[in-house]
């Protein structure tokens, strides 16, 4: 299973949950101090999910699994998913998305991270070094706007990658 919690964009008081599951479902949560409601469900992935990452505008969420395939959901009222891409690289994992939500990285089985575009999913690049699987792979968040893709592998080693800046 895979998280991620934000606060939502039009409640304070209400969080948005984003789930995903081994069967490959996608769930998305409205949960409240006195409520917790299913607000989308799919099953966007033919393997388990590996990671989920919410937009910092709140407006979509992104999905990667074991199998090919990165999925944009809405997080507003919808049955499907946005977007479903197959990037023809299987086993993607820990997403992260940029602060100002124009990019996404994941991590690889194949020891590389890979970037997309937030709002077309097309690869825009990939930073290959690690010998190993890649494990995570996350954007600093700088206050001078700059902004530093990290991954770390299975190899030990971690990586800082200056790029789209």
């Amino acid at each position: 299973m895979s998280l991620c919690l934000t606060e939502s964009a039009e409640d304070d008081s209400q969080i948005l949950l984003a789930a995903g599951y081994e069967s490959g479902h996608v769930c998305l949560y409205s949960v409240s101090s006195s409520s917790w409601s299913t607000t989308y469900s799919f099953k966007s992935h033919s393997q388990p999910v590996l990671s989920v990452t919410i937009n910092p505008l709140k407006e979509f969420f992104y999905t990667s699994s074991a199998d090919a395939n990165l999925a944009q959901h809405s997080t507003a009222l919808s049955s499907q998913p946005f977007k479903v891409v197959n990037t023809k690289h299987s086993g993607q994992t820990s997403l992260s998305i940029r602060q100002d939500g124009r990019l996404l990285v994941s991590a690889g089985w194949d020891g590389s991270g890979r970037v997309y575009s937030a709002t077309t999913l097309l690869q825009v690049a990939v930073l290959k070094w690690h010998s190993g699987r890649v494990q995570v792979s996350v954007f600093s968040a700088g206050k001078t706007g700059k902004s530093w893709i990290l991954l770390g592998g299975k190899d030990g080693k971690i990586t800082l990658w200056d790029v789209f800046n």
